[in-house]
């Protein structure tokens, strides 16, 4: 029974942290005005409406900061916690699920962060290298990483042909996500 059980926590834990993961991505896209032409953004918004439309018709908007889809957020991180939880046969008080939740949820958006700088770098280079430019990929990964690049960018400047605002930029995030999973 302990391998099951394992293996249950793996797949709630992945599921619950992938559909996070896309409604993340459909806040941070919305925040910067994303092409929603985009196939990848078509995509995003088609599997989180299911969850995210009924939610705004009870939670209103505010403009860039979408707070139906951070309460959603927020509470399929709770209800992940409180089934891993459940399977390990642990009470959980409401403050700690709280605490956890926004911890957790802070660790995911980080992570969208780093991942999403270290491809767009990773394209960047693909690039130089003759991958067209207009690709959907680098599109959404731009419009996701410039607004938090572009004012280190601003500090450090380019030295010659290489960028190191991303470097800067993905310590700063990974210092961050150990003082995080530190707690």
């Amino acid at each position: 029974m302990h391998a099951a059980s394992n293996v249950l926590t793996f797949l709630i834990h992945t599921l619950f942290t992938l559909y996070i993961g896309a409604i993340i991505i459909r806040i941070i896209l919305s925040a910067a005005r994303a092409d929603f032409y985009n196939p990848i953004s078509q995509f995003i918004v088609a599997i989180t409406n299911p969850a995210l439309l009924p939610t705004r018709k009870i939670v209103p908007g505010l403009g860039a900061f979408d707070p139906a889809g951070w309460l959603l957020v927020f509470g399929l991180k709770a209800v992940e916690l409180l089934l891993l939880f459940y399977l390990r046969g642990v009470q959980i008080n409401l403050e700690t699920l709280l605490l956890a939740s926004v911890f957790q949820v802070a660790v995911i958006v980080i992570s969208i962060f780093l991942y999403a700088i270290i491809i767009r770098a990773i394209l960047s280079w693909l690039m130089v290298a003759g991958m067209p430019a207009a690709n959907p990929l680098l599109s959404i990964l731009n419009s996701i990483t410039e607004p938090v690049l572009a004012p280190v960018r601003r500090i450090i400047p380019p030295v010659g042909m290489f960028d190191l605002s991303a470097l800067v930029v993905i310590l700063a995030l990974y210092s961050i996500l150990i003082a995080l999973r530190s707690f």
